[in-house]
């Protein structure tokens, strides 16, 4: 599905370099579940940037789908191929929820096509938010805006999956459900997910588990 060959990420520090990702790899099966855990500062956000394109590695490749990541084709590549949830969700607080979910389809046309539509309600039923549909965002909860920020990163049919600490701002009740539901994305939806979390019990629902140390990734 993916694969990170030698990659290489360094800042500058000073007056010194600070190399965060240090020749890393990685493989991802098609439909496989992975968690990346670490210590504040490990790069775990970092890593997830380069998956999710948003930033670009100093040296080694990325491949997805036997596809080699070049700086021609991220913007297509990140919107059709690829979904993020963010920690802080993102979302608009001026749009309800369906129209926050739609938002990716809007990238090169200003309405979304009537499968978009019934696939943001079949989205939302999944998750559990139908009767949320025509909310503002901003009167929701945390879990709820989670839920709302998986459905907009669903929308498009991603190959991958990407999550930033999805479940850093739940209580425990909600965490538990989030990360439940993450796993019936991968189950029932046949999506990959890479997730990023410090949560030992958010990181026990993935199917496999990589720590971030000193650059690498350890199992």
């Amino acid at each position: 599905m993916l694969q990170l060959n030698n990659i290489t990420k360094r800042f500058a520090d000073g007056s010194r370099t600070l190399t965060v990702l240090d020749h890393l790899t990685l493989q991802v099966a098609e439909g496989e579940f992975i968690a990346i855990t670490g210590e504040s500062g490990a790069g775990k956000t970092t890593l997830l940037s380069i998956l999710g394109t948003l930033l670009q590695p100093d040296g080694g490749d990325y491949v997805i789908r036997g596809r080699k990541i070049a700086a021609d084709n991220l913007e297509e590549l990140r919107n059709k191929e690829i979904g993020m949830v963010y920690q802080d969700h993102r979302l608009l607080p001026q749009f309800t929820v369906l129209q926050n979910i739609l938002l990716p389809t809007l990238a090169t046309k200003a309405a979304a096509t009537d499968d978009e539509q019934q696939r943001a309600q079949e989205l939302m039923q999944f998750m559990g938010i139908s009767s949320l549909c025509n909310s503002s965002v901003a009167t929701l909860s945390g879990g709820e805006k989670t839920r709302v920020a998986i459905c907009r990163a669903l929308i498009n049919r991603p190959a991958l999956l990407l999550a930033d600490e999805p479940t850093g701002q739940l209580d425990a009740a909600n965490a538990q459900t989030i990360a439940e539901l993450f796993q019936k994305v991968n189950r029932e939806l046949r999506t990959t997910i890479v997730m990023v979390t410090h949560s030992d019990e958010m990181a026990r629902v993935a199917q496999k588990v990589y720590n971030l140390c000193s650059g690498r990734l350890v199992v």
